[in-house]
């Protein structure tokens, strides 16, 4: 029996929440009815797994400029199925597919809410216009919560295409080795770890600080934001109550020791970063905004994941949040993740729709 030849899509080796997931599913992958291999679009900073001869690298600075290669690719590697998981990839090769350029299986995983992640600019709001319509042409579509699975059944997409499937997460290797590191000291001790960028919302909770003398913060990331929000804080003068600590691949002892990870943002797909609070046993508070966090009814309701309508009512109640018991000398605590998806099953359920389609 010929196995099904999969080609997995990746813009470069960045490290961001959507490439995780992919590269879960990559390093996870096994299937006797299936052969597997990622392309890499801008490589020009490789890592330790490009030498894979699965990995297929290329040197192009965007996918546009890359498509006639990607074209013989598709030809010589005889590839049946596509995966995308960047909106910008996905829309070119939809467009390419409507116009019977490519004569592939397209499986498109949306890491992000539509509507507000392609809004702020032309360019994206250009970008929204072109995915929207041709997304109906998607063999099969991807989506990590209730909420993303309504709106992507408004763009015209039938039900039988559509898939929830939660980002994967391993519980014992996250909590592997951990020894919770706790910055703060007798105060609240909140934690954030992301992208210093507008749609992560940082800006909308240091007035918190300002207002509340027992609270503190931890910042963990990089990002274009990072100058405003430092300008801000200094115009708050809470210097001293927030710590800034750039960017660390494995921030789990630091998450581990805190009380609280906060999530502030404007909006999100299914935030890695949630999952793996939770795991390492700290609570998350963020607003109901973040809709796929409703889906996580358990986790609401032991008050694990605590959701407040608005920024406001979280600078309202805030106070009434209680350290640790075991602030002093922080413990590992038990995992608080009810319901997930395992690499494992995360796995089995990309390669049962693989099958499905080809």
């Amino acid at each position: 029996m010929n196995k099904k030849k999969v080609l997995i899509i990746l813009p470069s080796y960045s490290t961001g929440g959507a490439e995780k997931v992919i590269w879960s599913y990559f390093k996870n992958f096994k299937d006797s009815k299936i052969s597997l291999k990622l392309l890499v679009v801008n490589a020009k900073v490789t890592c330790s797994n490009s030498k894979n001869k699965n990995i297929i690298d290329l040197k192009f600075s965007r996918f546009i400029y890359a498509i006639p290669r990607v074209l013989s690719i598709l030809k010589s590697e005889n590839i049946n199925v596509v995966i995308s998981t960047f909106p910008n990839i996905s829309a070119i090769l939809l467009f390419l597919k409507y116009l019977n350029l490519i004569k592939v299986k397209i499986i498109v995983r949306q890491p992000n809410i539509i509507e507000k992640s392609l809004s702020g600019s032309l360019k994206l709001n250009v970008l929204k216009i072109i995915y929207k319509f041709f997304i109906k042409f998607t063999d099969a579509a991807i989506v990590t919560s209730e909420f993303m699975k309504e709106e992507i059944s408004k763009y015209q997409l039938k039900n039988d295409k559509i898939f929830l499937i939660r980002n994967p997460i391993s519980i014992k290797q996250t909590r592997k080795s951990i020894t919770p590191v706790r910055l703060g000291a007798d105060n609240l001790t909140l934690i954030f770890v992301g992208r210093l960028v507008y749609q992560k919302g940082i800006d909308r909770i240091l007035h918190i600080l300002a207002i509340n003398k027992n609270i503190e913060l931890i910042v963990v990331g990089e990002g274009n934001f990072k100058s405003k929000l430092l300008k801000k804080v200094k115009n708050l003068n809470i210097e001293s109550k927030i710590k800034f600590l750039g960017k660390i691949l494995k921030p789990y002892d630091l998450i581990a020791g805190s009380d609280y990870f906060i999530l502030p943002s404007r909006w999100e797909g299914l935030p890695n970063c949630v999952l793996e609070s939770l795991a390492l046993g700290t609570p998350v508070i963020s607003t109901k905004q973040i809709y796929s966090l409703n889906d996580f009814k358990q986790n609401i309701s032991n008050k694990s994941i605590m959701l407040f309508e608005s920024i406001n009512e979280i600078s309202k109640k805030i106070n009434f949040l209680k350290k640790r018991k075991d602030y002093k000398n922080p413990k590992l605590r038990k995992s608080l993740l009810v319901d997930y998806v395992s690499p494992v099953n995360f796995k089995k359920k990309i390669n049962k729709i693989i099958l499905k389609i080809a």
